[in-house]
């Protein structure tokens, strides 16, 4: 199996980090699968389907001596999280579409149908997961509870659905997939409706025990974004606020607010930042079209590794001051997923279905990226090779496949909306593509055979732009510097960006401009002799942070 991480175990302290742990192991598992490591999703799944309690309760920690004591009889930790369920479905049917072995799932079914059947009997009278009861989702403790739903939990739950039809459907089990589907389909809007908070405008944290919200914005609210259940508005709203400097430090995210009543930068579950919190947001950003803050959470988490020792991804970290607690794992296997994961789903968009023998590459790259390259990406048997390439008027995707066998890619880049993409063209002759636009941005939709040797394709553009971020760690110890873009929004002749930041007072930042020469005049910020949006921040009290409003201009397209 996995375990969740290393470290010392201290004075009166359990050496837990070692265990085995349910919810950590399919986590990573999504990490795991996400870079083409089936072999170790799939000894973690085996692992914790042969603890799996007779009612279908999926484990949370088993400890490495648990064949020495009565583990599951005299001890608390085994069962006792609700969130492992849920996660154990979605977990087996990410593996089972990006690999191919259906064989597994088939030799699993009763584990999974059991995973369900106790999953169904924790619905409250609306017909969600409840936490009350069952076990904790996310939050274990503290001045965030009582609750009776978490909206973690019941998304977790609410997605199981949509996982488990997939999986019947793979082993020819139609009429438990339609009906299931149909449950899916039925809970989805009314999970959104629950816990939206129009006047917060964001996600509630949870239900509370006499049904009503918990008003309390969280970034654990940007797990049912990471699997697109959330409506697209109410998600953009809800990243929008959890952008600001009171939720998103310079090392990551907290878990709640900074200005909240029961906020505590030292409490476990209550203000601290977790990579693994950071991650889920990135990845949910991403699926949401909003670059800005998902690239600075990515990079949050990634420049972890090399501060410090080398590799190793910390548990939990002040929400003050960048500062790992004390009695934080020095090495948590879920910290070093949230990096794979924001990179290869997020950013990239990747992902696999053995099935359909199919790629989706949707990356969210940059503006200032002009080249990346993703070897040994594994469908059913074939590796394909990419190398992507930009200019100012041009996009270049290169593929190699080796193996036999039919390989299709769908390519959809995201782009601005001022953009116009000109052609596409595959290997010199043209392709049908569309162009897919949302509230942030736009994609391209292009559908192509990988046939043997190299392939080109070359999509032309005109009046591409962008903006580019690149946040850095601050000092050990330090409280957060960096620059928050809240929002961004365009006009509808698209000649007229609107961006909202929050940055330190009296700080100067600087934001990559690509393709300068398109902007005609800036307010609230200049362009520097680098070429590069210089914003100024105003003076005031002390460290406080303030917003500002920066418009650029652009000719008519």
């Amino acid at each position: 199996g996995i375990v969740a991480g290393y470290r010392t175990s201290g004075v009166g302290q359990r050496p837990g980090f070692a265990w085995f742990f349910g919810r950590d192991s399919l986590w990573t598992s999504f990490a795991l699968n996400a870079e083409g490591d089936y072999s170790t999703t799939r000894t973690a799944l085996d692992f914790i389907s042969k603890y799996q309690r007779e009612d279908g309760k999926v484990p949370h920690e088993i400890s490495q001596s648990a064949s020495l004591v009565p583990w599951f009889k005299d001890y608390p930790y085994a069962y006792v999280s609700a969130d492992a369920t849920p996660l154990f479905i979605i977990a087996m049917n990410d593996y089972a579409v990006q690999s191919g072995d259906v064989a597994f799932v088939r030799a699993k079914w009763d584990n999974v149908w059991r995973a369900y059947r106790f999953m169904r009997s924790t619905y409250d009278a609306q017909g969600f997961a409840q936490n009350a009861g069952v076990g904790h989702g996310w939050v274990e403790g503290g001045p965030l509870l009582p609750v009776k739903n978490e909206y973690y939990q019941a998304g977790l739950a609410v997605e199981a659905l949509r996982a488990l039809s997939s999986l019947a459907r793979l082993v020819g089990k139609d009429d438990i997939s339609k009906q299931v589907s149909a449950e899916f389909e039925h809970s989805k809007p009314a999970l959104d409706q629950a816990f939206w908070a129009p006047e917060m405008k964001s996600y509630a944290f949870a239900l509370k025990p006499d049904n009503q919200r918990a008003d309390e914005a969280s970034v654990l609210t940007t797990v049912p974004m990471w699997f697109g259940l959330a409506d697209a508005e109410h998600a953009d709203q809800t990243i929008t606020r959890l952008a600001a400097e009171d939720h998103q430090t310079d090392w990551g995210m907290r878990i709640i607010s900074q200005h909240s009543k029961v906020y505590d930068g030292s409490g476990y579950h209550f203000g601290s930042v977790w990579p693994l919190f950071t991650g889920w947001a990135s990845v949910g950003e991403y699926r949401y079209h909003r670059a800005f803050p998902a690239y600075s959470n990515l990079r949050s988490n990634a420049l972890l590794g090399g501060d410090g020792a080398l590799g190793h991804f910390t548990e939990v970290l002040s929400g003050d001051y960048y500062q790992s607690f004390a009695t934080s794992s020095p090495h948590q296997i879920w910290s070093a997923a949230m990096v794979i994961s924001p990179i290869l789903r997020g950013m990239f968009g990747l992902q696999t279905d053995a099935e359909k023998h199919e790629i989706t590459l949707a990356p969210h790259v940059p503006s200032d990226w002009t080249s990346f390259a993703i070897k040994g990406v594994r469908v059913d048997g074939i590796d394909v090779d990419f190398q992507y390439r930009k200019t100012a008027d041009s996009l270049v995707l290169e593929t190699k496949r080796t193996g036999n066998g039919d390989c299709w890619v769908e390519f959809s880049p995201a782009f601005s909306l001022r953009t116009q993409v000109v052609s596409v063209q595959m290997n010199g002759r043209p392709l049908p593509f569309k162009m897919q636009p949302n509230g942030n941005d736009q994609h391209l939709s292009v559908r192509f055979p990988v046939s043997a040797g190299t392939n080109n394709l070359v999509v032309h553009v005109k009046n591409d732009f962008g903006l580019a971020l690149s946040n850095e760690l601050p000092a050990l110890g330090s409280a957060s510097r960096g620059l928050r873009v809240l929002s961004e929004s365009w006009n509808t002749a698209k000649t007229e960006l609107a961006i909202e930041v929050s940055g330190r007072a009296g700080s100067r930042y600087e934001l990559g401009v690509w393709n300068p020469g398109q902007i005609s005049a800036v307010e609230g910020a200049a362009l520097n002799k680098a070429r590069k949006l210089e914003i100024q921040m105003p003076q005031g009290a002390g460290d406080s942070y303030l917003q500002q409003k920066v418009m650029i201009h652009f000719s008519r397209p």
